[in-house]
Formats: C-alpha cells, structure tokens, sequence
C-alpha cells in the first residue's frame, strides 16, 4: 500500500497546516510554493485530451479502495494560499462514452464513494462535486470503495470520469483538467506471460513457434529470450482470454512462416482454470468451436496442464481443422512476467 507524502515548504519559516486524504494507490509529491504569478487548478494525472487512468483489481470478494481523483491548487504565492477557494468537479460521464462507447459507468450499487470533507455528490451519475478549500489547504480527493469486486462482470470494463468545470478567488482550471478511470476486474491468472516452446504444423511445417530475440524496437523478446508476449485477460471469475501483445496487438497466436511474421486467422485460446487444484482445465477457441474457418481448440491431456509454483504455465493443446482432425500441436511454456 502506497501513502501521500504531501510537504509544503513555506519561506521566513511560516509553517502552513494542510489535510491530508489518504489513498492506497499513489505517491506524490507537492512542488514547494513559489511566485509562479497565478494559481492553477488541476487533476493530477489529468490533461485537455482526457488522458486515462486504469485500474485492474483482483476478482475477490474484499473491498478495494481506489483513488479516483486527486484535485490540487498550485498557488502563486502565500496570500493565495490563505485565500478560501471553491472549486467544482462535475461527474463527467460524457468524457467517459466520448474516450470509448464500450466503456460502462460503473453502477452506483457497485461502490461507496469516499470524499475529502464528505463532499457529496449532488445529481447522482453526471452531477458535482463541490470542494472549498480552507486557507492552507492545496489538495483534495475523491476515493470509490469497490464493495465486492466479485460483483463485477470480468468481460466489462467500467469507467468514471472528472472534469473542473469552474474555480473562484482568482484561480485558473488548468490543461490537466479532465480524466477518465477505468476499473476492470482481473482473476489470478491475469498478467503477462512469455511464451516459447515448440509447435507442429503437420499441414504447413514451415510454419513455427514465433521467436525473434532481435524484433526492432520490442524489448520484451530481447529479454525473454525471444518469446513473445502474452497477455491472458480475465473474462470469467476462472477465464482468460489469449492476447498476443508483440505481433498483432489483438486476440491471436503469432507464428513464423520461415522467418516472416504470420498468424494463425481466427485462433485464440479461451483458457479455463480449476481453482481447487491450479490446473488447466479446457481450453477453446475464442472465435467459436468451429470458428468460422474451421478451427477448434483443444487441451492435450498429455500435457502437465498447470500453473506451477512460481506461476509459470506448463500447457499442451492442438489447434483442430477441420472438425477432429489435428492440424497443430503446442508444447508450451508461459513464463510469468508480471501484472498487466
């Protein structure tokens, strides 16, 4: 858990008193005053362009407590800072559909809104914030309690979004005045996987495992010894979804066709876990079994099939086209890298 370290320097020794709300997820530091000619108003983390903040939170049944929003006010100088100021925040679920439809604003059944001097929200969902800050005060902040992230669909990404939308007292509303926060809940096996291992196309045998320890640009191979990088994403409280992060950027396995980069069309895996137990349980294809082309996927019971220890995954799987008949098979090691 990481705490504010908010200090304030103040010249000819005047010590200033300044609240401080706590949160879980960040670390900052507060630039000392100086004579910068007017006072700012802004988010941190915050820009003109929306920038966003994600959130990726274990799929377990133990609130989570997320810092959604840190409004500060870098003053000029002392007489701005022992000046009261009112700044209001709107709830901006605009600027949520506006960065991407797919977003869905994160019901209010789902959390507890936590708040600097127990500002309340008024109009609900797309309403403000009212926050006054007293002489002395610099920073306030808005947290959400996820009561029970198990309450969360996995498959969904859900968002909220904050905007200044008016100071007083002289105060400027800086670019950094707007954010979007996603919040997506994540099983146990999500993060980041390096793959290697061999592969057999009895079709097309010129095409192979992709690995490339040289790939321009990438460091991830370089440093994984050539293997590519992995994202399994939680869609299910016991499924991840196969995301190739060095090739294709989407849901796919990349593979070499000779040395040329290449892919199999339509094949990802839906990997389904056994909790009691740690192994791997199934796998299918994420494009439907059949996809369209004819591919399935299927688990190799001679395969060890499990995560190990240190929560790297032995597994074994046959890519089938068409119907049973195996076209690929798969003798993998995904090497735990980290979160995503």
């Amino acid at each position: 858990m990481k705490l504010y370290n908010l200090t304030k320097k103040i010249a000819a020794g005047v010590a200033v008193a300044a609240i401080l709300f706590t949160s879980c997820e960040k670390r900052v530091d507060v630039d000392p005053i100086g004579d910068r000619g007017q006072t700012l108003v802004k988010l941190l983390g915050g820009g003109s362009d929306t920038p966003l903040v994600k959130y990726a939170i274990d799929f377990v049944p133990i609130a989570k407590t997320l810092n959604v929003l840190d409004l500060r006010r870098d003053v000029a100088n002392q007489d701005d800072l022992n000046k009261t100021m009112t700044v209001v925040i709107k709830d901006d679920t605009a600027a949520v559909h506006q960065k991407d439809p797919s977003y869905v604003i994160l019901p209010t059944s789902l959390y507890t809104l936590q708040t600097s001097d127990n500002v309340q929200r008024i109009g609900g969902p797309g309403g403000t914030f009212t926050f006054v800050f007293k002489p002395g005060e610099f920073a306030k902040q808005i947290n959400i309690i996820v009561n029970d992230p198990t309450q969360l669909d996995p498959s969904t990404t859900y968002a909220v979004g904050f905007s200044i939308v008016s100071v007083d007292a002289g105060g400027v509303i800086s670019k950094a005045k707007s954010v979007v926060v996603t919040i997506g809940a994540k099983n146990e096996w999500d993060g980041v996987y390096a793959v290697t291992g061999p592969m057999t196309d009895v079709v097309a045998p010129n095409l192979v495992q992709w690995n490339n320890p040289a790939l321009a640009g990438d460091p991830f191979p370089a440093a994984h010894g050539g293997a590519w990088e992995l994202h399994l994403i939680t869609i299910g409280a016991t499924q991840c979804v196969m995301f190739d992060n060095t090739i294709w950027g989407d849901y796919f396995h990349p593979i070499l066709n000779g040395v040329a980069n290449s892919g199999y069309g339509s094949f990802a895996l839906i990997v389904d876990f056994n909790p009691a137990n740690n192994t791997v349980a199934s796998v299918v294809n994420y494009y439907g079994q059949p996809a369209g082309n004819g591919r399935s996927a299927k688990l190799d019971p001679s395969g060890v099939n499990a995560v190990q220890g240190n929560k790297d995954i032995l597994i074994k799987y046959l890519m089938l086209q068409p119907g049973t008949t195996v076209r690929t098979t798969f003798d993998e090691k995904w090497a735990y890298v980290g979160s995503r």
